[in-house]
């Protein structure tokens, strides 16, 4: 991504991307003015995120307050607090953060007291596709309960909506929909369509992959927050239209137009943890006083379900960039086009190091070298873990000595062999 920002112009980036990679364009010009201001940090480009996360604690909190009362207030923002993913990609430099402030927001607008005036709502939901392509399922949400209850107040800002994104995408989202990358990288987080074995298998594994990214890693947390789901359904009806934009996004992704991953679903959480503490509250209030306190204290468990509180003592990772770019200066390294993308950064955009490194080089040293060093990152992708173990068995067949270094999530594979023509 920050490849994309720093080789392209403005303009540029409300084209299709380079690299497989695609963000909302204003979004991405934020980004960019961000960066070409303070420059291309680890730091500046993670700004957006940030806010995000910032934005998702106000509107979190305005609609517990509007909709929630005593200390059953305090649930929704213990659960975005808690969460052990939504704190990983407030930090990261995609859009995944914003996509949940933005979602937060949207509610606390669709919430408050006095209503938006029509052109208000026109221009919020022309603008906000283009820095958020998910809150296009809030908008839906908030345009059907609008046109339930004022169908000619209304008819104006939706169509107003669906112009803008038809112009996104036709100018930016239709070259990446259908890509046979994406769809590939994707498959396992699409809903299925056919429910055989194989279908029903992966619609358990979304299910859990859901649960754990709302609730936490715990089966306290797990099971406690699947049975408020599903008893708020019968108990409180009234706010099942908080689980829309996630009953729209499995829709689209029955289709393969939308994923499933785990990032790309935490623009639902808000709705989804305000419709939790909601079915909480309503059957705390239907039991006696000592099973209400029950339901308060698994309520506590499961906003601690994301074991978020390990992260002080064991500082959340993600990447082992400056390592991989400092290796890739020695003279006989090779960088796998895996490790391309964050060696490249750091060599020729980082404005710290891009002074003191040198070009990245991809060609492959001669395999009957005496020795190289070739570079692996992303290893959770089981084709560069693989490339990377077949790396070091053929030249072990070859007698070299081949060491393996684990990183985080990269490896570096050193090949040391005895120079040819010398004595046993």
């Amino acid at each position: 991504m920050a490849r994309n920002l720093f080789d392209r112009s403005y303009a540029g980036l409300f084209l299709p991307l380079d690299h497989e990679q695609y963000a909302p364009p204003l979004y991405l010009v934020l980004t960019k003015a961000l960066a070409d201001t303070f420059g291309y940090r680890e730091l500046v480009l993670r700004l957006p995120a940030f806010l995000g996360g910032w934005l998702g604690v106000y509107g979190v909190w305005k609609v517990s307050k509007k909709t929630l009362d005593e200390y059953w207030t305090l649930l929704p923002p213990a659960l975005l607090f808690g969460n052990g993913i939504v704190l990983r990609y407030v930090t990261e430099v995609k859009p995944y953060a914003l996509d949940m402030g933005i979602a937060a927001l949207l509610l606390t607008l669709h919430l408050r007291a006095r209503p938006l005036f029509p052109l208000l709502w026109l221009v919020v939901g022309m603008v906000c596709p283009w820095v958020s392509l998910p809150s296009v399922f809030v908008l839906a949400m908030v345009g059907l309960r609008g046109l339930q209850y004022n169908y000619r107040q209304w008819v104006g800002p939706i169509v107003g909506w669906l112009l803008s994104f038809v112009v996104l995408y036709v100018t930016v989202l239709r070259p990446s929909v259908g890509s046979d990358y994406l769809n590939d990288f994707h498959r396992d987080y699409f809903l299925p369509l056919v429910l055989d074995g194989e279908g029903l298998a992966r619609l358990g594994r979304i299910g859990y992959r859901f649960l754990r990214l709302s609730f936490g890693v715990t089966w306290v947390a797990l099971v406690w927050g699947a049975l408020l789901l599903l008893v708020g359904l019968f108990i409180r009806p009234r706010l099942s239209w908080l689980l829309l934009p996630l009953l729209l996004v499995a829709l689209v992704s029955s289709f393969q137009y939308y994923s499933l991953i785990d990032r790309l679903l935490l623009f639902v959480l808000p709705g989804v943890w305000l419709f939790a503490a909601a079915s909480a509250r309503a059957l705390a209030d239907r039991v006696d006083r000592k099973p209400s306190w029950a339901i308060v204290g698994l309520s506590l468990l499961m906003a601690g379900g994301g074991n978020v509180w390990s992260k002080f003592y064991s500082p959340e990772r993600t990447s082992d960039g400056r390592e991989l770019a400092m290796l890739a200066q020695v003279p006989d390294a090779y960088v796998h086009p895996s490790a391309v993308p964050v060696v490249d950064y750091y060599a020729r955009i980082h404005p710290v190091t891009r002074y003191r490194a040198t070009p990245v080089g991809t060609t492959l040293p001669d395999r009957k070298a005496d020795s190289y060093t070739i570079l692996f990152d992303v290893t959770t992708d089981p084709v560069t873990y693989r490339q990377a173990s077949e790396a070091a068995e053929r030249a072990a067949a070859r007698g070299c000595n081949a060491e393996v270094r684990e990183l985080f999530r990269a490896r570096v594979v050193e090949v040391r062999c005895r120079a040819r023509n010398s004595d046993p």
